[in-house]
């Protein structure tokens, strides 16, 4: 193989390298983006909180009531008290890396998404003083990382799962 050659490979190699790992990440910023506008389209929001959530915008941890790693990841949604109403989407369980969810106080109404109980890295979730109705969701089971939880005041029925007697990690519930 002549050196033209050899550089016109390692040249397209690298073009091959690099579009391979820029498409739309499966749970990475693009995921995340996608899943706060969802959330966002589900909600009612009066006083204009959620409005720099853009799904142009490439880094949703510049948005506001967005919290993140160092390393770009969204850890953190926390709108507490900001006349929020509407319905949480489901969208909430492709936020992978969240740990925090605040949004306690709002106006929030439906049924809790089972979608919560996918969130593996989960450690504090407070949904309290809204008006969310039916039963706590039995995939809150999985949320193996739960120190948290804050239900009260709101229009829920039913039985705490039993299943929840297993988050050992529960601290305030």
């Amino acid at each position: 193989m002549n050196i033209r050659t050899e550089i016109s490979v390692l040249v397209c190699c690298l073009v091959f390298s690099c579009l391979s790992t820029s498409g739309s990440p499966s749970n990475g910023v693009g995921s995340e983006v996608i899943a706060l506008m969802g959330i966002k389209s589900f909600l009612v929001d009066p006083n204009g909180v959620l409005e720099n959530w853009d799904e142009a915008s490439p880094d949703p941890c510049s948005w506001s009531m967005v919290t993140c790693s160092a390393d770009g990841q969204v850890i953190g949604l926390g709108a507490p008290s900001q006349g929020l109403s509407g319905v949480i989407a489901p969208s909430i369980g492709n936020l992978t890396n969240i740990q925090t969810v605040l949004l306690q106080d709002n106006n929030i109404s439906g049924n809790i998404p089972s979608e919560i109980g996918k969130l593996s890295k989960l450690q504090n979730l407070d949904l309290s003083n809204n008006n969310f109705c039916g039963q706590i969701p039995t995939t809150f089971s999985h949320l193996k990382n739960l120190e948290f939880l804050r239900l009260t005041g709101n229009n829920l029925s039913g039985e705490i799962p039993a299943s929840l007697a297993n988050l050992t990690d529960l601290h305030l519930m």
